[in-house]
């Protein structure tokens, strides 16, 4: 008879400790706050919201998250201070700030930076970097058992699995480079608020992109040396979808067309700011 269970079972009875967990929601929440409150000061000093909703997108990407974690194999305890509950996935209150944190701000900030002119070097050291803070940050928090991964995971080290670090890091250079790409369309008036499900899409189709392999190692009985080059698979695919995007933003690598259309994104926001004032 067939084995009748499709997926690796979740650890349904792992617990979180409710002082640690309070302590890690305070902190991001303190952190989501001091955010927002940039965001408005940035908008008020700007006339312009672009920052406020790149970081209320970042915010927004959670809603994916109980599907991702389902192939992915990702869990957090069913005692934690439950935001919704999706795909039969508690969702913790700490996540959802966790993500305005790291992909509100992150994809506000790679913005920005973009349209002040970013060069091939600068670009990919922002990728490492965002590769870095998701790895420190998801280190320290599986330490502190908040949550947790499991099933054959590839490329595991000090509970986490690797891979997925090359999807979260590429999911914030991308967002911001598709903004910054077709902001003359986007930065104008109520067609600002289309930044929001933009960059929510974005952030889908690159969890598609990059983390397939490592889900297909995770979801199938391979052999462990398998998972394993199912994980650098997924590393190469992020590496590979990082340098188009370097090829399509960088200040020193795009060509005319795409550079003319970044020019007049900037350059429109600019005129705005000065008619503004």
């Amino acid at each position: 008879m067939p084995d009748q269970t499709l997926l690796p079972p979740p650890p349904f009875a792992a617990a979180v400790s409710a002082p640690v967990e309070l302590v890690v929601t305070v902190l991001f929440a303190a952190f989501a706050l001091a955010a927002l409150v940039y965001a408005l000061i940035d908008w008020r000093r700007s006339g312009k919201p672009s920052f406020l909703l790149m970081f209320i997108s970042g915010g927004a990407m959670f809603i994916v998250e109980p599907m991702i974690d389902t192939v992915g194999g990702c869990w957090f305890p069913a005692n934690s201070f439950v935001a919704f509950t999706a795909y039969g996935r508690p969702m913790p209150v700490w996540l959802c700030l966790t993500y305005f944190c790291y992909f509100g701000i992150g994809v506000g900030v790679v913005w920005r930076m973009m349209n002040r002119g970013l060069s091939r070097a600068r670009l990919w050291s922002f990728y490492l970097g965002a590769i870095a803070a998701d790895v420190a940050e998801e280190i320290l928090l599986l330490h502190f058992k908040v949550y947790m991964y499991y099933g054959p995971q590839p490329l595991e080290v000090l509970n986490f699995p690797l891979w997925w670090c090359a999807v979260n890091g590429l999911t914030t250079m991308a967002a911001a480079a598709v903004v910054y790409r077709y902001q003359a369309y986007l930065m104008t008036g109520w067609r600002q608020l289309q930044i929001i499900p933009v960059v929510l899409t974005v952030s889908t189709a690159v969890n598609c992109m990059v983390g397939w392999p490592s889900w297909m190692a995770i979801n199938t009985p391979v052999s462990p040396v398998v998972t394993q080059f199912a994980g650098i698979g997924s590393f190469c695919l992020s590496l590979w979808f990082m340098s188009l995007v370097v090829k399509a933003v960088a200040a020193d690598a795009v060509p005319g067309s795409a550079r003319l259309a970044g020019q007049a994104g900037s350059a429109r926001l600019a005129g705005q700011a000065v008619r503004a004032t």
